[in-house]
Formats: C-alpha cells, structure tokens, sequence
C-alpha cells in the first residue's frame, strides 16, 4: 500500500538534517544517506507527485558487500545502461509528496538507508501513474513520460563515509517542471536541482509589509537559479544554493514595486538572512 505524505516534512534548513541511528553508524564499511526534497513555487493548490522508488548508484560496485537487511540492489533496468549494476535501493515503497507543501526550508525525506561508504554519481527517481495537480480547486491527472516511470536520473559526486552520514538536498522546481498542453492535459518535465546538504546554502529573510504577496527570485544572470513565496507572516527562504553572488527581486503580486537587493553573498552551508524588506507602494 502506498504512502500520503502532505506536511510529514523537515522544518529545518539543508545544513540542520537529523542524523542516523548508532545500529547504522556501528555498521563497517557502511554509511548512512538520506535525500531531501523541497520545491520552488508554482501556480498550483497542490501538485502530487508519486514516487515508487529511490536509489543511488555507486562506483566500483561489488555485489558480494550489500547487506541484504537494509539495501536492496536494482541491476535488471537494462533501458536504464546499469547492466554492470551499482543501483542501491534506498526507498522502495510508494509515496506520494505534495510539493506545494515543500517551500520556504520545508523539506520531506524521500529516501533514506544503510549504504555501501563508497562514491556514489547520479541519484535515481523513479515515478508512478497516479500524480496529479489541484488549480482553482479542479483535479488534474498529472501525465508522466514512460521513461521517467523507468527512472529519472539525477548527476552528481557524492562520498559516503564509513559510519558516517551523507545528506543530499533536491529541490524540485514544479513552476518550471509542469506545463499544460494545447488539449488541457498537463504534463511533467522535472526540472531539478541538486547539491550535497553540507554544502548547500540558502538565503532567508522577510517582506515588510506582513501580508503583502510576492514571490522572491534569486538571479546570477542572465539566469533565475531560484524561487520562493512570501508565506502570510513574510518570511521566505530559498534554499539549495551554491556558494556565490546573488541578486534577489522581490516581485509584489499588486500594489508595490519591484525590490532589488543586489550582490547578496552566500556561504557555503550557511543561509544568509537578508532581514526585513520594505516595499514602496505604488502611487
């Protein structure tokens, strides 16, 4: 049977993800990943995305080392070019995740395991029919590739110590990732971030008025590498940022002027939090 999770999410910024048990880190040979997901915004009431599976794939893989009571190994995706395998299974139950509740340093665990400590290079979602996105209150069935049920990969360079943890941070962007066809229908084309927790960054701050609605963008031109919704109390956050020069606009829906900060600095692992924006009411 699968599993709802709507607001089951980590109220925590990428760098303060919760650690493993002492059975998982007394395990030789061993670590601990988890994988993270938070969204950008988008123009929906919800957006439930269906995830049946999430693995990892690791380098210079020897079968004879898994740990059949806590990872399984997926090699029998031929479409997928893993005949020489590496594929760790870290979720293998369906879920299905409201991305709509995942803004502003809101995150939900889509996957976590015992793992071979190892280099890992690309994460694997795999999606199930069964999605769907609520606009003005209407439901739509949410249209799925074949290829991606097969598995969406996703690259990176990733070190799993022995005993140790290794966070990873998604941070799926549904505005961009969504679209509707010219018949209505609407169809899925993720478009995904991804960084090692430990060196994601992020920048935090607050609209002033209270109330006003806006949504938040963090540029490095001629590029918009981030997005966040002013939540009704004004704060926002925009989380798995690189380390680096940003220019933040905030963009009122009525009533006020386009704000610019520019030259914003993010640290690695750390949120820069900008404090209080005032915003110059139209005349």
């Amino acid at each position: 049977m699968g599993k709802q999770f709507g607001i089951s999410v980590v109220a925590a910024a990428v760098i303060l993800f919760a650690g493993c048990s002492s059975d998982h880190a007394s395990a030789p040979g061993y670590g601990t990943m988890n994988v993270r997901m938070t969204d950008d915004p988008g123009e929906f009431d919800q957006v439930n995305l269906v995830i049946t599976q999430v693995s990892a794939r690791v380098e210079d893989f020897d079968p004879d080392s898994t740990d059949p009571d806590s990872t399984d190994v997926d090699s029998t995706d031929g479409d997928l070019d893993d005949e020489d395998g590496g594929w760790i299974v870290l979720e293998n139950d369906k879920a299905t995740f409201d991305l709509m509740t995942l803004q502003n340093g809101q995150f939900a665990t889509i996957g976590s395991a015992l793992v071979p400590a190892g280099h890992y290079t690309e994460i694997r979602l795999k999606l199930g029919a069964g999605s769907n996105v609520v606009v003005d209150g209407v439901t739509h069935s949410l249209v799925v590739p074949s290829g991606m049920q097969s598995g969406l990969k996703l690259k990176g360079s990733f070190d799993v110590p022995t005993g140790g943890i290794f966070d990873i941070a998604l941070d799926f962007d549904a505005g961009r990732s969504i679209f509707q066809t010219g018949t209505g229908q609407y169809m899925l084309k993720p478009v995904i971030k991804i960084l090692a927790a430990r060196v994601a960054g992020g920048i935090t701050g607050h609209i002033l008025p209270a109330g006003a609605l806006a949504t938040i963008y963090a540029t490095q031109l001629p590029d918009t590498v981030g997005s966040a919704r002013a939540a009704a109390d004004g704060h926002f956050m925009l989380a798995v940022l690189s380390a680096g020069s940003y220019d933040l606009t905030v963009h009122p829906d009525s009533g006020y002027r386009d704000t610019t900060l520019f030259g914003v600095s993010v640290e690695t692992g750390l949120t820069k939090d900008v404090g209080g924006i005032q915003l110059t009411p139209l005349q």
